[in-house]
């Protein structure tokens, strides 16, 4: 193990986070840890990019079919198929990014889509 000091961490966040490990009861170093691992195995997880459409209709047995997460960038019209449901959204979009329109289908809410989405113009329900 390292004994490290870290400078400039925000008084607030620090107190959140020494709550958490004691809520969880385990030191903060070991949370601190397990962060720093969760953050590495999220950043350098392999996932799928596909963009720069004009329209996709994703389905799930397209989301089904990847082995990864996926990027949705650069697509003006993006179209989620009524058999898209919550659990296979969450995960295998990883991100939804540079979007001019989302259709949601019956089997996801707006707010659940716009959890993953960044630059997106418009959404709208099927």
């Amino acid at each position: 193990m390292t004994d490290v000091t870290i400078r400039g961490i925000d008084d607030d966040t620090y107190s959140q986070f020494a709550a958490e490990a004691k809520k969880r009861g385990i030191p903060i170093g070991e949370l601190t840890t397990y962060a720093m691992k969760t953050l590495i195995a999220t950043s350098s997880a392999p996932v799928y990019r596909i963009g720069n459409m004009e329209h996709l209709t994703v389905t799930k047995t397209d989301l089904d079919s990847i082995e990864f997460p996926v990027v949705l960038s650069n697509i003006e019209v993006l179209d989620f198929d009524d058999s898209v449901d919550w659990p296979t959204f969450n995960k295998q979009i990883k991100e939804i990014v540079n979007v001019e329109m989302i259709r949601v289908g019956k089997s996801l809410s707006k707010f659940q889509v716009l959890t993953k989405a960044l630059n997106v113009e418009d959404i709208e329900s099927r």
